[in-house]
C-alpha cells in the first residue's frame, strides 16, 4: 500500500455515513462505484476504526441497520483538508498568475499519512522540530523529540500533533510544518500514559492549538467553560456555513444590539460553545470587530479587560 491510510477512501466513507447508515457490503459497493474498490470487509472495518480514532462517533452495525455516524462535528475538516491538498497538488501548473489565487501548499503535510498511522496504531515516534525562541520569534535550532502521538488537529490551514513528550515528561503540541526526519519507533500502550484521555479531551476543547491562558484558571486546573457569544446576523451566516468548533450551538435567542464598528443596530443571536479558553479564542473575539460580543463567562470578560485594555493604542501607531 503506497499511502496509509487511503485519505480519499476515508473521506468517501465518512460522507456516505453522514447521509445514511450503511452496511459493509453497501460501503464496498459505494467504493466500487467511486473507483476505489477494495476486496475485503476487513479493510472497511479498519477504515471505520481509523475514523473512530480521529474522533468520529460511529456505532457498529445491527440486524436492522448498518454503521451509524452519530456526529461528524469534531475535525469535520481534517480529512477534507488533506484530500483537497492532494487534489490541488495534482493541478497542472498555470502560467496565468492572476487567474488562480490559492493558499500556499503547506509544509509538512506530506507527513500526515505517517502521522495518521502512528496515532491509529500507537507507534512512538521520533522527529526533529524547530521551535520559536521567545525573544526573537525566529526558528531555534532543531531539537530531537520522542513522543507518544495522541491526536491530530487542523486549524486555519495549519496542522498540529498533540502528544506526550517523553523528552520532558509533559503533554505538548507540535506544528507539523516544523517537523522533519519523522521515524516510527516501537509501539506503546496508550493505557499506560497517565492523563492521556483528559489531555486529548482538553485539546479537542480548544479553538486552534494555542495553550490555555496563563494565570486564568484557579489553582491552575484547566477545564472547559460554557462560552456565550452574541453574534451579528452578518457573521452568523459564516458560522452556519462552517462551524467554529464542534461544540457550537446556535440558539433561538435574539436581541438588537449596536455594532460598535458600524454604529448601527443589528440583530444578534446567542451562540454557545464548551471550550477551554485560550489565545486563539481571544483572537476570534477581537477579529470579529463588533460582529462577536462576548456575553459569558464573566471570568473571561474580566481577563480580556485586564490583559488587553490597551490593545488598540499598542497596535496602531
Amino acid at each position: 500500500m503506497s499511502k496509509y491510510p487511503n485519505i480519499q477512501r476515508l473521506v468517501l466513507i465518512k460522507n456516505l455515513l453522514s447521509n445514511k447508515p450503511s452496511s459493509s457490503s453497501e460501503i464496498l459497493e459505494f467504493l466500487e462505484q467511486k473507483g476505489l474498490a477494495v476486496e475485503s470487509p476487513r479493510t472497511v472495518a479498519r477504515d471505520i476504526n481509523i475514523l473512530r480514532n480521529l474522533g468520529y462517533e460511529i456505532e457498529s452495525p445491527t440486524k436492522n441497520r448498518g454503521y451509524l455516524l452519530l456526529n461528524s462535528d469534531y475535525k469535520e475538516d481534517l480529512l477534507e483538508r488533506y484530500h483537497d491538498f492532494m487534489v490541488l497538488s495534482k493541478l497542472p501548473k498555470s502560467n496565468n498568475e492572476d487567474g488562480l489565487i490559492t493558499t500556499p501548499l503547506l509544509k509538512g503535510i506530506e507527513l500526515l499519512p505517517s502521522l495518521f498511522q502512528a496515532v491509529d496504531d500507537f507507534y512512538k515516534i521520533q522527529f526533529d522540530h524547530k521551535g520559536y525562541t521567545s525573544e526573537t520569534k525566529e526558528h531555534s535550532k532543531p531539537k530531537t523529540w520522542e513522543v507518544y502521538p495522541l491526536v491530530l488537529k487542523e486549524y486555519q490551514g495549519k496542522w498540529h500533533l498533540h502528544s506526550y513528550a517523553l523528552t520532558i515528561n509533559k503533554f505538548r503540541t507540535f506544528g507539523i510544518d516544523r517537523m522533519d526526519n519523522l521515524t516510527h519507533l516501537e509501539k506503546f500502550n496508550p493505557d499506560t500514559v497517565e492523563g492521556a484521555e483528559e489531555a486529548i479531551e482538553l485539546f479537542k476543547r480548544r479553538i486552534g492549538a494555542t495553550k490555555p491562558m496563563d494565570n486564568y484558571f484557579k489553582n491552575g486546573k484547566v477545564k472547559p467553560q460554557l462560552i456565550k457569544f452574541w453574534v451579528s446576523s452578518f457573521y452568523l451566516n459564516y458560522l452556519k456555513a462552517k462551524r467554529l468548533h464542534y461544540s457550537q450551538t446556535i440558539t433561538s435567542e435574539n436581541k438588537e444590539l449596536v455594532n460598535f464598528a458600524t454604529k448601527k443596530k443589528m440583530t444578534y443571536t446567542m451562540v454557545t460553545f464548551v471550550l477551554v479558553p485560550n489565545y486563539d479564542l481571544i483572537k476570534v473575539i477581537v477579529s470579529g470587530l463588533g460582529d462577536i460580543i462576548l456575553d459569558q463567562p464573566e471570568s473571561l470578560k474580566d481577563y480580556i479587560k485586564k490583559k488587553f485594555n490597551r490593545l488598540v493604542p499598542n497596535i496602531i501607531q
